[in-house]
């Protein structure tokens, strides 16, 4: 389920001086279809690796997810040099409940990007979106991400867990922040 409108894009990037947060251009697609086969980005989501045809649509597809209130997808860039360093996206389940992916890549990694992209996300998603809750999923396994919910200060309100195609398990974590008194700082 989407919100029930269109998504406003922020009006200028967010960011906190390292890094910032803006839309998606033709010059990062470079970046964006190499990092997308890389195996340890595969090993945590489920996208499939970025081909011709998704690369060719990606800002279209990008723009039709702002526009019917589905997504809010973002380029996470390096504040000072504009080069794009990862992914981010709000899904939303509601007017009130995004949940937010992201995705660093691979040779920024480690360098406190994702926890410093969430923390600009929610903060926007909280106070200028009105949202109630952000959501933050990760796999019980992803101890990176599961750092990021903690740094910033998501509350931990369970393990879901499903049967996969093969027949496994998979656990997955799950974070929650709510409201504007919500620590993202």
């Amino acid at each position: 389920m989407a919100r029930s409108a269109p998504v406003q894009p922020p009006v200028a990037p967010l960011t906190d001086g390292a890094v910032a947060l803006r839309l998606r251009q033709v010059s990062d697609l470079d970046a964006i279809a190499a990092a997308s086969h890389d195996p340890e980005t595969h090993r945590w989501l489920n996208d499939e690796p970025m081909d011709g045809e998704a690369r060719r649509t990606s800002i279209a597809r990008a723009d039709e997810a702002w526009r019917s209130g589905r997504a809010a997808p973002l380029v996470i860039a390096d504040a000072v040099t504009d080069k794009p360093v990862g992914i981010i996206n709000l899904q939303f389940e509601s007017d009130d409940v995004a949940t937010v992916a992201y995705s660093v890549f691979p040779e920024n990694r480690g360098q406190g990007v994702a926890p410093r992209a969430v923390r600009l996300l929610a903060r926007w998603a909280l106070s200028d979106l009105r949202l109630k809750q952000v959501i933050l999923e990760a796999n019980e396994g992803n101890a990176a991400s599961i750092r990021v919910a903690e740094k910033c200060h998501f509350r931990y309100v369970g393990t879901r867990s499903e049967t996969v195609e093969d027949g496994s398990q998979k656990s997955t974590a799950v974070f929650a922040l709510e409201g504007l008194g919500s620590a993202v700082e």
